[in-house]
């Protein structure tokens, strides 16, 4: 099996990490890395880069000139850059990946989307994946769903990581709250949702 591993946001603690990322994908199966992070420092940068052998990567700063502040329905808990940040790795890598496929006609089984600061204990489901489906481990729901890992087949993982934020708020689908807007991106595109057992948490 071949699998797109689309990693986003911070690298702490990707040296640590590493074989348990390397584990839970099948350390049979062929996979390729790509990474959007935003100003992780040159060291971690250069340890990534040792390790994963990313295919493409894009290090260099978030930038959006929309102001989410003027949207009445922001969820307290919600720090609005690091949601912000957060949804714009996951495109960006996400571009990456096509970018990838396009020129050089890869075709995978599966595509994954994961953070490298969390310590994954079980083996992901990947060998059967159905149709218009997104796979989100149970758990870390926090009223939408969980946002931290999820995997499919490519044209899912597309609709999955191209959040459109705005729109999801203009249309009123939404609260500001990071796990109730992919929630809404979700049903917005009529993906099924599968809630696959995986044991990992965030260490960071």
């Amino acid at each position: 099996m071949r699998i797109g591993v689309m990693i986003y946001g911070r690298l702490n603690k990707c040296i640590e990490h590493y074989e348990s990322i390397i584990n839970c994908l099948g350390k049979n199966n062929e996979k390729d890395f790509f990474l959007s992070s935003d100003n992780s420092s040159e060291s971690l940068l250069n340890d990534f880069i040792r390790l994963y052998n990313p295919k493409l990567y894009n290090n260099s700063p978030t930038y959006y000139d929309y102001d989410l502040n003027k949207y009445p329905n922001i969820d307290p808990t919600t720090n609005i850059h690091n949601m912000t940040s957060h949804f714009i790795n996951k495109n960006r890598v996400l571009i990456l990946v096509e970018e990838y496929i396009n020129k050089y006609k890869i075709q995978y089984d599966c595509v994954v989307s994961l953070r490298a600061d969390c310590m994954y204990k079980s083996n992901f489901e990947l060998d059967i994946l159905e149709d218009k489906t997104i796979y989100i481990p149970s758990g870390n729901d926090y009223e939408g769903i969980n946002d931290q890992v999820a995997y499919g087949k490519i044209d899912v993982m597309k609709k999955y990581n191209s959040i459109n934020v705005i729109d999801l708020l203009d249309k009123k689908l939404s609260k500001v709250h990071p796990e109730s807007l992919t929630c809404a991106n979700i049903r917005y595109h009529n993906l099924h949702i599968k809630r696959p057992k995986i044991d990992y948490y965030i260490d960071k």
